[in-house]
């Protein structure tokens, strides 16, 4: 009792020296603040809606009317504009986008998984080595990846996976980097107390991990899966090196955007701009709460 007394007591100091900084603040001092952070916002959003505004013109519209809204919304650059231009491989921004979507989201399963049960493994298993496995983890983000590069490629040709889904899926798979340091940060905060309990019972490590950990983690692996699909589906590198037979949206969308722009047809660019960065919009604006609430600097909260 006498510690939740103590307890609520910082809090409430905590909460009256927060109001007191508040009110010692000229309110000229904020509303400037203010003001820079949605310039800020401007900058940002006005190249985002001008492509948008001028992705629904006619291309002989645009080339006489840059800024402004179009006399008449044209819908013609999404319905074919953007069909009219494919990729080096044959595929069409349908098929792009397809293959995109398969690959963004089973590679983010095997990359959160595996770096999931890692994290899980060292975190809270003791033996011989596991300070120098998250030694080499962390050290592993530091060094440049063009550095790695060529042995990836001699790695996947020597092991019959160069240019091969699978393959790629295999280098998205790899369980450290940061995903590996965000839950090593959740899962060492984790009471080993219910581990005891459910061996108490009978439970392995196998049903320990699945059914007592992965739903306790289930907020920052949910977050940490949606940070990663958005980065899957903006890689560019990785799939035009390791799949250049099946063209993705990021690396299609270089082709467009090269065919188009000879032929001056950038509405059809924009268009497929678009294509390519709304449903990441629309996928961080719905899980935008879980992701602030389930991430923050330095690791993870439950």
């Amino acid at each position: 009792m006498k510690a939740k007394l103590l307890s609520k007591l910082a809090s409430f100091k905590q909460a009256r020296n927060a109001r007191k900084l508040k009110n010692n603040v000229p309110r000229w001092l904020m509303w400037c603040i203010f003001a820079l952070f949605v310039l800020y916002a401007i900058t940002l959003l006005y190249p985002f809606l001008w492509m948008l505004v001028n992705s629904f013109k006619e291309t002989s519209e645009f080339l006489t009317h840059i800024n402004g809204f179009p006399k008449n919304w044209a819908f013609t650059s999404y319905t074919n504009g953007v069909f009219r231009y494919g990729s080096a491989s044959g595929m069409n921004i349908v098929q792009m986008f397809g293959m995109s979507a398969i690959l963004t989201i089973a590679g983010a399963f095997v990359s959160v998984f595996f770096s999931c049960c890692a994290a899980y493994t060292v975190s809270k298993y003791n033996f011989i080595g596991k300070k120098l496995i998250y030694g080499v983890a962390v050290f592993m983000m530091v060094v440049p990846i063009v550095g790695s590069l060529p042995g990836q490629v001699r790695m996947m040709q020597d092991f019959k996976m160069y240019d091969t889904v699978i393959g790629l899926l295999f280098l998205y798979s790899g369980a450290f980097g940061l995903n590996f340091i965000l839950f090593y940060a959740f899962f060492v905060n984790i009471s080993w107390s219910y581990a005891e309990a459910a061996r108490v019972d009978g439970a392995n490590d196998f049903i320990i991990f699945f059914r007592i950990m992965i739903p306790l983690a289930k907020g920052p692996i949910i977050a940490v899966f949606i940070l990663q699909a958005i980065g899957l589906w903006n890689d560019y590198s990785t799939p035009a090196i390791f799949l250049p037979s099946l063209t993705t949206l990021a690396v299609g969308l270089d082709e467009i955007k090269t065919a188009a722009m000879q032929q001056m047809d950038y509405p059809a660019m924009f268009a497929a701009v678009m294509i390519t960065v709304l449903p990441m919009l629309v996928l961080f604006a719905c899980f935008q709460k879980t992701i602030m609430e389930n991430t923050i600097i330095g690791g993870l909260k439950g």
